[in-house]
């Protein structure tokens, strides 16, 4: 029987896994990707900087804002295809891993969206300060990412924004993946329009226990009614909804003085897009800054509803939406470049 090789198995399957990627990072012999970091608040963050090689100071640079969840610079691969698309455009990429993730100091549990906005700020005076201090900047933001990104609306640095299932109110958003979740637990039929009013009273209940505290929150019985999710058990996730329940994007969005493009998925199951429409229209509908487009047969963060079994290891362009990626481009091309883009 032959021995068992560990090196010979880690090299056979590094092997496979980049065949089966399709060396979708082909584009690396073309741009400058490297790790850097920068400091925000007390925390110094780990961050991967993209340029193009024929990047020009007309150019713009995109910072990538997260949404909820302890994610990577990369978002957990999420973010690949989103840069290499707009690589190709001549956009470089800003993307850092939030605190306590990866080589990033502090704990993003322990943030508020003004500390998140904070981070944003401070990646843009990292770019000023090393290497690019004229090329236009802006946002690439999704799902929670509306709460920081309405923290930003005065910052006269930010030149653009887009924002991908972008949510406008966080306890009207808990109301609708409540409603969601009876429905997938058949409690309650989608057409009982009733029922909102008694999710509208434990959504009431929940947040007046919320705002008491962790102790009173777990030791109050409201959990055990049959609509009622479990309780959040842990302590550090509970602070962060805490501090962050009241999120809310209408007077941030009332004072942004730069282009916004909202992109929602038809097939959202996180986040309320008529809801996010509206609230943004009201806020901004009034002048020319804001475009709102729905993709066809898209999820939240924009991708096919049905994904290949290769899209469990990785993502490609192709696993997004038709036209969710184009649509983006297209916008930015109007409104984030200084003068005419060239593909490379």
């Amino acid at each position: 029987m032959p021995r068992w090789n560990p090196t010979f198995f880690t090299a056979f399957f590094f092997i496979l896994l980049c065949s089966l990627s399709g060396c979708h990072n082909s584009n690396q012999e073309l741009v400058e990707d490297r790790i850097i970091t920068f400091s925000s608040d007390e925390n110094t963050l780990q961050a991967r900087l993209v340029v193009p090689k024929v990047h020009q100071s007309n150019d713009a640079i995109i910072l990538l804002v997260h949404g909820d969840g302890a994610m990577d610079h990369s978002a957990k691969g999420y973010f690949e295809p989103i840069i290499t698309t707009l690589n190709e455009q001549r956009y470089a990429t800003l993307s850092w891993s939030k605190p306590g993730v990866g080589n990033s100091d502090g704990d993003w549990l322990a943030q508020t969206m003004s500390q998140r906005a904070e981070e944003v700020r401070s990646a843009i005076r990292y770019l000023r300060q090393n290497g690019y201090p004229n090329n236009p900047i802006g946002v690439v933001g999704f799902s929670q990412a509306s709460w920081v990104l309405a923290e930003l609306g005065n910052e006269p640095k930010i030149t653009f924004a887009a924002l991908i299932g972008g949510a406008a109110n966080w306890r009207e958003q808990s109301k609708y993946t409540m409603w969601l979740r009876l429905i997938e637990e058949e409690k309650i039929h989608p057409d009982d329009t009733a029922v909102w009013q008694e999710i509208e009273e434990l959504n009431e209940l929940e947040y007046q226990l919320i705002k008491s505290g962790f102790n009173d929150y777990l030791g109050s019985d409201l959990h055990l009614h049959p609509f009622m999710a479990q309780p959040l058990e842990d302590e550090a996730r509970f602070g962060f909804v805490r501090a962050n329940i009241d999120s809310d994007v209408s007077l941030g969005f009332a004072q942004i003085h730069f282009p916004m493009l909202a992109l929602f998925g038809d097939s959202d199951i996180r986040v309320d897009i008529e809801h996010s429409q509206q609230i943004f229209a009201s806020t901004l509908g009034a002048s020319d800054k804001l475009t709102q487009k729905v993709i066809s047969n898209a999820s939240h963060a924009l991708l096919k509803t049905e994904l290949s079994i290769r899209a469990a290891l990785y993502l490609t362009e192709d696993d997004f939406a038709p036209g969710a990626l184009d649509t983006l481009v297209e916008w930015l091309n109007t409104h984030a470049h200084k003068a005419p883009t060239q593909r490379l």
